[in-house]
């Protein structure tokens, strides 16, 4: 086994390591099997795969939109979903991106898990990344409403801590910024959006990245 200490806003753990919410949480030595050492030193890579195919796959119109927005505008429509490359630095190997979802509980909001020892909450804004890659993504095979719903979901997890272990995706106690936007979707409308990327058996993980490189979602704005 390995130990590797992480900085991080997506602290990959073990299932059976009990970490805690509060900022002493955020460096914390870890150990990880052999087959998550795996799924971590192939994280680069994965990274690079997924902002080639952001950076390369077509603009869609967003024909759910109900809004006359300039086409491949930033989208203020619950439910789409929001991508980013800027995140805090896990390690020296290992970008952990970020992710959020437009909510309709207030307006011009994002949900968001933020961070280790931070807890979802909405933040407000569009997301201006200078010399960083911004993506929003819809949902292909939903309906309006069922956007809202996820969004609406993904908002009323407003307070909850924040989930240090990558591989613990399916309980929603707690929440990593990609595992909220996949809850959201998955236990609303059904509609999976893990691609199994990074998954160990029943130890379900999703990395932001695989919201935008997915063939479940269309790419509706990108700033760059």
């Amino acid at each position: 086994m390995n130990k590797i200490k992480l900085s991080c806003l997506i602290a990959l753990a073990l299932l059976s390591v009990t970490t805690t919410n509060s900022a002493s949480a955020i460096e914390k030595e870890m150990t990880y099997t052999r087959q998550q050492q795996q799924i971590i030193d192939s994280m680069a890579e994965k990274e690079q795969q997924y902002r080639a195919y952001g950076d390369s796959a077509p603009i869609e119109r967003d024909v759910k939109s109900r809004a006359r927005a300039a086409y491949g505008s930033w989208s203020w429509r619950d439910g789409v979903i929001c991508v980013t490359d800027d995140g805090v630095q896990a390690s020296s190997f290992v970008n952990s991106w970020h992710a959020a979802i437009v909510a309709p509980q207030q307006y011009y909001s994002v949900a968001e898990a933020p961070g280790v020892g931070k807890k979802v909450k909405f933040t407000a804004g569009m997301w201006v990344k200078k010399n960083k890659r911004v993506w929003q993504v819809g949902v292909k095979r939903t309906s309006v409403k069922q956007d809202w719903n996820a969004g609406w979901w993904a908002g009323n997890q407003k307070g909850k801590p924040y989930n240090s272990n990558f591989w613990n995706m399916k309980q929603t106690k707690s929440f990593y910024c990609s595992q909220l936007v996949w809850a959201a979707y998955y236990y609303t409308a059904g509609v999976d959006l893990d691609k199994t990327d990074n998954n160990l058996g029943p130890a379900w993980a999703i990395h932001p990245g695989e919201l935008v490189d997915n063939k479940e979602t269309a790419i509706l704005y990108r700033n760059r």
